[in-house]
């Protein structure tokens, strides 16, 4: 078979990329196929036999193609957000969270997610990307690394990976569905879905799988009843998005850090108010980090370095020298921030005094 992809090659003038032109042993649950080297000849010169190997950005290997290239993608993402740092995508004294967000969606995600909707990363690697993913978006939106889980994605306005991988994988099928029934993609979709078990590795099954989590119509039926791609697309986008914000809205109830935060409150692709800025005032940004760390419940005030040092610490509030500063204390009650307070209060009482009355005449 080398030796017909060489002749082709020099019939059609031209040249196979040696470096690229290697032998990748593959290995199987049924068998191994093992390759000595220099078996392999490509014009005489020996073939090397590697553990892995890239094509077009993914990386396949004998025994996991998937981890290898969760691991490059990974690589890939912090170079391009050290090459973004320049421009303030680093979290504290940075950008604004909104075009923080708005750059990660345009330069990393599609970075980050490379080649995933093919080799789809399942158990551990994908709880490793997730980890990275999410360390990844408190370091954007300067939150501290024990701040729970939903929160990230609350503020955000961000899907989590696995969502962004499935939808992937959703809108490749999508492709291979459209495809001429004649074509090699459309009579193997049809094959493995008609005859695999759910137990198989195939890409399909998995496909199907995640139909199923999102109750999408059969993968099978598809095939033969070909729909629309702004149909399949919007029935896609919305299922994967439901069935997150349920979800994602259903865990905020369970972190008590949470509770000042309403539940329903996270909605896809809209940033939480409470990391919006009301001008492009540096002032301004460098207020959001404190806003949403007290809404998350993870700014450090003196009762909590009481409660959890291990030396003994007053857990009096050291404006004002008059209670311990609790976050009521702190919001509500000390002397020393009653200059800035007030006029807060006034404006909120206003706005709460308009609306009452919109509502009362109705």
């Amino acid at each position: 078979m080398v030796d017909i992809a060489v002749d082709f090659s020099k019939r059609e003038g031209y040249h196979l990329q040696p470096s690229k032109s290697v032998i990748l042993p593959v290995k199987s649950k049924a068998k191994t196929i093992e390759t000595n080297l220099g078996f392999w000849k490509l014009n005489d010169t020996v073939m090397p036999v590697v553990d892995k190997a890239s094509h077009i950005g993914i990386t396949r290997s004998q025994n996991n193609s998937a981890q290898t290239t969760v691991e490059e993608n990974l690589k890939k993402t912090r170079r391009a957000i050290y090459s973004l740092m320049g421009t303030g995508l680093h979290g504290e004294n940075g950008l604004d969270p909104e075009t923080s967000i708005a750059m990660l969606r345009t330069y990393i995600l599609p970075i980050l997610t490379y080649g995933l909707e093919i080799v789809i990363p399942k158990g551990k690697i994908l709880d490793n990307l997730q980890i990275q993913y999410k360390k990844l978006l408190k370091q954007i939106l300067s939150l501290n690394i024990n701040v729970a889980d939903p929160a990230v994605y609350l503020i955000s306005g961000l899907l989590p990976i696995e969502a962004e991988i499935h939808l992937k994988i959703l809108s490749l099928f999508g492709n291979i569905a459209r495809a001429n029934k004649n074509s090699s993609e459309w009579r193997l979709a049809e094959r493995q879905l008609q005859i695999k078990s759910f137990d198989s590795n195939s890409w399909f099954i998995d496909m199907k799988k995640i139909c199923i989590k999102y109750n999408l119509e059969n993968p099978l039926s598809l095939l033969y009843n070909e729909m629309s791609k702004g149909k399949w697309k919007k029935m896609t986008t919305t299922a994967v998005h439901k069935y997150w914000t349920t979800r994602i809205n259903e865990e905020i109830m369970y972190y008590s850090s949470l509770k000042y935060i309403p539940t329903s409150s996270f909605k896809v692709g809209k940033i939480h108010p409470l990391a919006l800025a009301n001008c492009a005032n540096q002032r301004d940004i460098n207020r959001i980090p404190i806003r949403i760390k007290i809404a998350t419940g993870t700014y450090i005030l003196q009762t909590n370095r009481a409660a959890y040092n291990q030396n003994n610490v007053d857990p009096t509030c050291k404006l004002c020298d008059q209670a311990e500063e609790s976050l009521s204390h702190f919001l509500l009650c000390c002397r020393a921030l009653d200059q800035i307070r007030t006029p807060v209060l006034k404006n909120i009482i206003c706005k709460c005094s308009e609306l009452l009355l919109c509502f009362a005449t109705f």
